[in-house]
């Protein structure tokens, strides 16, 4: 038997969005046709597109005019930042600074590199022991002094995809706007527990991933506000408004829709069952584990535990040898044992930022599989140690030499 835990980084494709692929695969060979064509087949699609669009609309609280598909929430995350930054720049030239929280997506953070080859400043906000991001003093009605007149975009996530923090969002939107910056928000941890309106969040853009949902992987959606100025670096067709060019993948967007759908219409009892099961799990652990953060501040579907060891490889491969998929952070990060920078920015040490655990909750997940995890914990983390012992000897011996 195998125990999946680790729906963070994805999580299985729900019957309905392969229902809604499949169906829409059948349909596109029966009648073939690219949207953008004005043939019987073009026009087929295109309404099957824009019955997808309605249907992402309807489940993130957007118009069906601000749904722009892409391939991952990755795409819509530089797309979100860079263009809209970009396009900020092009309107009024002393906006040169991008603002994020210190606990964004790789696919956020990283834009860093591409923002500094472009010109543009780049601060990140410093995050406080409980995993939330600190925002700035303010002033003039709400405007940060050192972004008034110089903020052409800020970024903060929902949920945290590593320690699972919810973000104020909905803050730090209102300081980008009362600066005269565009507000962008990473909400794919999200939306299984959350109650996500992009509308009510008061964001200019919002990035979705499709496997985060249930959806297949290789399909997402930037929300972006119409009206806001972009530059995107994804000039071709036309397609997307403009903004991401490209024939759309339009059995991807069925299956998104489909799958968005019932996770909104899931969405309170599965955020409940959720919490039943993260309560039960914080209720058993070994002593010598506890969660990193807080619980009331935290997605109840994603739970992150500090260990008593050092050694997450050989807790994470003692786990797999058990038959359950746990992570030590990010699926990003995979292979790579490295100290988490989101536990040290909350200021752990590097040997604590080592010694963590995510474990993240799906809609299939139940009581047996988390009572699977608490059996196979003690020996993990003796497996940990163990390894650390061996390292400790190796080193001594290095001394003596």
């Amino acid at each position: 038997m195998s125990v999946y835990l680790d729906h963070a980084a994805t999580t299985p494709l729900r019957e309905c969005a392969l229902d809604a692929w499949t169906r829409a695969q059948r349909d596109l060979a029966a009648s073939p046709g690219n949207p953008a064509a004005l043939h019987f087949g073009g026009r087929r699609a295109r309404r099957m597109l824009d019955d997808a669009r309605e249907q992402v609309a309807a489940a993130l609280g957007a118009d069906i005019h601000e749904v722009i598909f892409t391939s991952g929430a990755t795409e819509s995350d530089a797309l979100g930042v860079m263009a809209a930054a970009r396009g900020m720049r092009g309107r009024d030239g002393a906006r040169e600074l991008i603002v994020v929280s210190g606990l964004e997506h790789d696919a956020v953070a990283h834009q860093r590199e591409v923002a500094s080859r472009e010109g543009f400043e780049w601060e990140v906000l410093a995050v406080d022991a409980a995993g939330v991001s600190e925002l700035p003093e303010t002033m003039n009605g709400g405007a940060p002094s050192s972004w008034d007149g110089r903020l052409a975009l800020g970024s903060m996530t929902l949920v945290s995809s590593e320690i699972g923090t919810i973000q104020p969002v909905a803050y730090f939107a209102a300081l980008v706007h009362a600066s005269g910056g565009l507000a962008h928000c990473d909400a794919a941890q999200a939306i299984p527990t959350l109650d996500v309106s992009f509308a009510d969040l008061g964001l200019d853009l919002m990035s979705v991933g499709g496997h985060k949902v249930g959806a297949p992987a290789g399909v997402g959606v930037l929300v972006a506000r119409r009206g806001i100025p972009m530059t995107t670096d994804r000039p071709g067709g036309g397609h997307e408004r403009s903004i991401r060019s490209g024939t759309p993948d339009v059995a991807g967007a069925c299956a998104l829709a489909a799958a968005l759908t019932e996770v909104v219409c899931e969405r309170d009892s599965f955020a409940a069952r959720a919490a039943a099961l993260r309560a039960h799990l914080l209720a058993h652990l070994p002593h010598g584990v506890s969660s990193t953060v807080g619980e009331p501040a935290s997605s109840s579907a994603i739970i992150h535990l500090s260990l008593p060891t050092a050694r997450p490889e050989a807790v994470l491969m003692a786990f797999d040898m058990a038959g359950i998929a746990v992570s030590a952070g990010s699926a990003c990060h995979a292979g790579v044992t490295r100290p988490s920078e989101i536990v040290m920015a909350m200021g752990r040490s590097e040997e604590q930022a080592l010694g963590v655990l995510r474990v993240s909750l799906g809609h299939a997940t139940t009581r047996d599989d988390i009572d699977a995890f608490l059996a196979a914990l003690p020996a993990a983390i003796r497996a940990g140690a163990a390894l650390e012992g061996i390292a400790h000897v190796r080193n001594e011996r290095n001394e003596e030499r």
